[in-house]
């Protein structure tokens, strides 16, 4: 008999081309397209910032120094002024983004370099710029790291003779030498910044619409009490719903992560917060796409859980969507949790519902999931499960609330 309540679930909601559409396309649909179009929004936006052409004031600017700039180097339109301008006017453009920075010298700046020894503390350079503007900050970068270094080095060499009688030792002189990283596991870092996130969100929606409407709608409908006065066990029907309901989930969240992947090429920059990623390092061991999809799977059992019990407390759709709502905010809050944080430290966090599940999912992107955090987040989601599980099953066999009495 379960096989056929589960049966009939299954079919009404795969042979829904309706419900099918906007279950699963729609949603994998939008999914790719806003992805796409964000993340190449969001790459033509840093192109953008680096191909601009800044806008700069440099006021009481030395004879050396504008003969060391390259304003083509920089990418910048330099305008020299001297002390006597007023520059008032120059700091509103900056703050309204027409004028991306102003520097300024400090008046005597040539003679204190010069007399650097009778001095307590160095002539200042200081920049004027806008924060809350990209080109502002890039500009600023681009001139402190590239300009004013320059110049410094070239009053150095003229102070001292050769730049290195002032070094006493380098640091990592050939960088790429130190660099010492995993690409695996340093594209994996990227993607785990946000895809958790994604997921947990993508699972509960996959769920919940559906959900409501499998229990709350057959009790609104009507249709719920004919089916309890059928010659099956309630616990048989309870369970057939939920089986059911977590397939819908998983097939939803499959297709949803599915149209995640396909955006990747597109919107890989925004799902890693604007830095490169090598998508040719992400490959995964057969074993840990199984433990990725079983930390799904049991994550599904607790979302499903939790909305089943939901919404067969629940008269009607209206009021189940009431009940989840609050539940939809905590899970989005424990998913959100670690993103902006390292996810969970201790191994009991790992227990927490949802929260384990989520940091689970974030340290097995990043290749860094022990079996340890995974078989306590397996094992403390599967409980929690069948914990819900055994609720439903109770109040299914509670008159009062199925039949709304």
């Amino acid at each position: 008999m379960l096989r056929d309540i589960l049966k009939k679930e299954l079919k009404r909601v795969f042979t829904d081309r309706r419900l099918v559409f906007s279950a699963f396309i729609l949603p994998a649909l939008s999914i790719f397209i806003v992805y796409t179009i964000m993340g190449s929004m969001l790459s033509n936006m840093m192109d953008d910032i680096e191909e601009h052409t800044s806008t700069v004031y440099i006021q009481n600017a030395p004879v050396q120094f504008q003969k060391v700039v390259d304003e083509k180097k920089l990418n910048m339109n330099i305008t020299y002024i001297d002390m006597t301008q007023d520059t008032a006017s120059i700091k509103e453009q900056i703050k309204n983004g027409e004028v991306d920075m102003m520097v300024k010298f400090e008046d005597g700046f040539l003679d204190k370099v010069n007399n650097y020894k009778n001095l307590e503390i160095p002539p200042e350079v200081k920049t004027f710029y806008n924060p809350s503007e990209e080109y502002s900050r890039e500009s600023r970068k681009r001139f402190i790291e590239i300009a004013l270094n320059k110049y410094e080095t070239q009053i150095l060499t003229d102070r001292f003779g050769d730049i290195n009688n002032v070094v006493a030792f380098d640091v990592d002189r050939n960088s790429d030498e130190s660099i010492v990283v995993d690409e695996k596991k340093a594209s994996g870092q990227g993607i785990s910044m946000i895809l958790p996130m994604l997921i947990a969100i993508i699972l509960f929606s996959g769920a919940m619409g559906i959900g409501m409407d499998t229990i709350a709608g057959e009790k609104e409908r009507g249709t719920m009490a004919t089916l309890l006065l059928t010659p099956v066990k309630r616990e048989t029907i309870a369970l057939g719903k939920v089986i059911g309901l977590g397939i819908v989930a998983i097939v939803s969240a499959i297709v949803s992560f599915a149209a995640i992947i396909a955006s990747m090429p597109f919107s890989s920059k925004m799902l890693t917060g604007g830095a490169d990623m090598n998508l040719g390092a992400l490959q995964f061991s057969t074993f840990q796409l199984i433990q990725l999809l079983i930390i799904m799977i049991t994550l599904v059992g607790i979302y499903v859980g939790l909305i089943c019990l939901l919404s067969v407390r629940a008269r009607t759709v209206k009021e189940a969507g009431t009940y989840v709502t609050p539940v939809f905010m905590v899970v989005m809050i424990a998913a959100f949790s670690t993103m902006f944080g390292g996810g969970a430290t201790e191994l009991y966090h790992y227990a927490i519902p949802v929260y384990g599940s989520v940091s689970a999912l974030k340290a097995a992107l990043s290749f860094e999931l022990t079996m340890n955090q995974f078989l306590v987040t397996a094992i403390s989601s599967f409980i929690v499960s069948l914990i819900l599980v055994r609720l439903i099953t109770l109040t299914f066999n509670d008159e009062k609330v199925m039949l709304n009495a």
